[in-house]
């Protein structure tokens, strides 16, 4: 008889990743990194060693090229190019768990139920106009200047604006503006953002025409450089929000562009998790669908700032 069902919350509870990683043999490759392993990633062959990472206390995985993680379900499936079912069958005859059941004898057939008619949900936006990626950019930017008097109007300090290697422009598409470089996930510069400096300047932001924002999620890059993922994973609607979030110290904070939600964005937010504790939405311009679909996830609390105030709570 075949293995019938195999419950996948047992299987996680009984093998590591450790375990795992140890038996396709890179587990000697890593190497510690505040509370997590880091190294080359196995899939994407990147070049940074820090670019995979573990949470061996979440038992999870995440890499910052792939842009994909998970558990170790997740992990086997990809290298083994299963099914997450198969590849909890293969884990439990790997560890000899003895968890999978066997399979009953099919009956004689009947005739097949109706299926009953469920509501579909909404698509999402459409990408299908977008490309698989945004190229890297093929200059920069190197007349910014980050002690321009015009940017004390944004409120935010020099070394924060020196950290992301912004600075006003004096010239050309952004000019008048705050240039904020945009990298990849894997560091690679793509576009530069221009943030409107006056108040009541329109457009707030300003992106060169063949960039796809959808495709990205700001500041993703630098998550590989935070030395110790603890606590929520810090979100911002905007891009000014991770600058000034970075102005209260937090590190492990990422950004959106409009509040939206794009299906690549939601997969890199949802791998990045998998080393952090829930998602802390810090703004008011969060669209009600972003709200909902990372909560499918994992907790989500959701404040205007990161003044001491009550928070509004959801659970995946």
């Amino acid at each position: 008889m075949s293995q019938g069902f195999v419950s996948f919350v047992e299987v996680k509870q009984a093998v590591t990743m450790e375990a795992v990683l140890t038996r396709y043999g890179f587990f000697e490759n890593l190497s510690r990194k505040g509370k997590n392993l880091a190294g080359l990633c196995p899939f994407c062959k990147g070049r940074s060693v820090r670019q995979f990472q573990v949470n061996p206390v979440k038992n999870a995985w995440y890499c910052f090229g792939c842009k994909a993680g998970g558990n170790i379900l997740d992990f086997v499936a990809k290298h083994e190019g299963v099914s997450v079912r198969t590849a909890a069958l293969k884990l439990n005859s790997w560890f000899e768990l003895g968890l999978a059941e066997e399979a009953e004898r099919p009956s004689a057939p009947s005739a097949p139920a109706e299926t009953p008619k469920v509501a579909e949900e909404p698509p999402l936006a459409t990408e299908e106009t977008l490309p698989a990626e945004n190229p890297p950019l093929t200059f920069t930017l190197k007349t910014l200047d980050p002690n321009h008097a015009e940017l004390a109007a944004l409120g935010i300090g020099t070394e924060t604006i020196e950290r992301f290697g912004a600075g006003y422009c004096a010239k050309g598409l952004m000019k008048g503006r705050l240039a904020i470089p945009i990298h990849s996930s894997r560091g690679e510069l793509l576009a530069y953002a221009g943030l409107a400096v006056g108040e009541g300047e329109t457009p707030r932001y300003l992106f060169p025409p063949k960039f796809h924002p959808a495709l990205e999620v700001f500041n993703l890059h630098r998550l590989m450089e935070v030395p110790e993922e603890t606590g929520p994973l810090h979100l911002a609607p905007e891009i000014e929000g991770v600058l000034r979030l970075a102005e209260e110290g937090v590190a492990s904070a990422l950004g959106l562009f409009d509040g939206s939600l794009s299906p690549k964005q939601e997969e890199a937010l949802v791998g990045a998790l998998s080393l952090y504790e829930g998602f802390l939405l810090v703004g008011e311009e969060f669209h009600d669908r972003t709200v909902a679909r990372l909560a499918r996830y994992a907790t989500v609390r959701w404040v205007s700032d990161l003044s001491p105030q009550p928070a509004t709570g959801i659970s995946a």
